[in-house]
């Protein structure tokens, strides 16, 4: 394709979306960012935390309207809640309305366009380039490109009509459920504690969260989405029942409102591949680039969205649109985050087997044990490095291997 509307067209509006757009501008490509949000990150079901690594490497360490988070607090089945208390900012509780609104200025002006309430229908890669079907208030209209960045969700648009691959079975897509809540003004504001809720009452082999914001909290579960179609519970059963009968929760959220319902699928695989083709790239959730076992997303996400942008510049600039060219962009993500999501998807699946004896609870034996499972939690000790350091010993000498 001689004659294309735009080098480079990024699906999506979400951490790897708009950090890919930042990156193009930066390197002064040309491209166009669509999104069928009208605010990005609006109706993302997201628990917002952000791990202070990932604002300083993004450059959003000064993000409005977040809120510093120094302490974990962990509940595990039958334990007493346990408290680690970090004396220093770990990461932010933020909306994700707030964070995309953000991201968006960060782009800045330059090679790009931003299309927002735009939907992208069927996405085409053919030898000869890419074609896209928008549509915007009732009008479709067509779209030409060198490359395509398929930032688009966890059910890429561009997998209806590409054979890249399969779509991720239950056993690798989990879900969540989350209440937005609103605490009165006549109360105090919560800040800088996170909770976590372990065990059965609270997630069918996942764990429950409360994040707060203010007086803005998210409460939330999560788990596979194979074990919610098995359950005869609701997902918003598990956050009635944290909401009414825990009394770490109940001290939290006494006389909140619920101000907004909102559920999601999450990618829970691990590290899925491929993740790239001809003239195609898949980013954030799209490749899966979440981590199974802490559920961490949004760093990873705006790290597979860099690389993305730097591998589709030195496609355009090298004129190359192939899976040769492309598949570095595959190498350099695993390189950077592939460890996390490899041992995170162990990690789950050991914690949620019948035989796994308690494994969650047996990393909780001493404080320097929860210390670690916390600095996980938090983004700033990686889950083979959990492992080492709290795990049994004959679990150390498998990870060795």
């Amino acid at each position: 394709m001689s004659n294309v509307d735009t080098p480079v067209v990024i699906i999506g509006a979400g951490p790897a979306g708009l950090t890919a757009a930042r990156v193009l501008t930066e390197l002064d490509i040309d491209y166009m960012l669509l999104s069928r949000e009208k605010v990005p990150g609006e109706n993302k079901a997201c628990a917002g935390f952000i791990p202070s690594g990932a604002l300083r490497d993004f450059g959003i360490d000064t993000l409005p309207g977040a809120h510093p988070v120094t302490t974990v607090r962990m509940k595990f089945p039958r334990q007493d809640m346990q408290t680690v208390e970090f004396g220093a900012k770990v990461g932010v509780n933020v909306s994700r309305a707030n964070l995309g609104m953000t991201m968006l200025k960060h782009v800045g002006a330059g090679s790009g366009e931003i299309r927002l309430q735009t939907e992208v229908g069927q996405v085409t890669v053919k030898q000869s380039g890419c074609e896209l079907t928008l549509h915007k208030q009732g009008q479709s209209e067509k779209l030409t490109s060198e490359i395509v960045i398929d930032a688009s969700g966890v059910n890429p648009v561009s997998l209806k009509t590409v054979q890249l691959r399969e779509r991720l079975p239950d056993h690798l897509m989990g879900y969540t459920a989350q209440y937005q809540m609103r605490r009165p003004s006549s109360m105090g504001a919560l800040n800088g504690v996170n909770d976590f809720y372990y065990g059965s009452d609270f997630s069918p082999n996942g764990y429950a969260w409360v994040f707060p914001r203010g007086h803005d909290i998210a409460v939330g579960t999560g788990g596979l989405l194979r074990f919610f179609k098995e359950e005869k519970k609701r997902m918003f059963d598990y956050l009635d029942h944290l909401i009414s009968h825990d009394d770490s929760a109940k001290a939290i959220l006494e006389n909140s409102e619920v101000i907004k319902r909102e559920s999601a699928l999450v990618p829970l695989a691990g590290v899925v591949q491929p993740s790239f083709t001809d003239r195609l790239m898949l980013a954030g959730d799209a490749a899966a680039q979440c981590c199974p076992i802490t559920r961490e997303g949004i760093h990873y996400s705006m790290i597979g969205g860099e690389i993305a942008a730097q591998t589709a510049a030195h496609a355009i600039k090298k004129r190359d649109y192939t899976a040769q060219i492309l598949s570095r962009y595959e190498k350099d993500w695993i390189k950077a985050i592939g460890s996390n999501l490899k041992w995170g998807r162990w990690l789950q699946k050991k914690m949620v087997e019948p035989t796994s004896g308690g494994l969650g609870t047996s990393l909780m034996g001493s404080d320097r044990s929860c210390k670690i499972v916390a600095e996980m939690l938090v983004g700033a000790r990686s889950v083979r490095a959990t492992l080492l350091a709290a795990a049994p010993i004959y679990m150390a000498k498998k990870l060795r291997r």
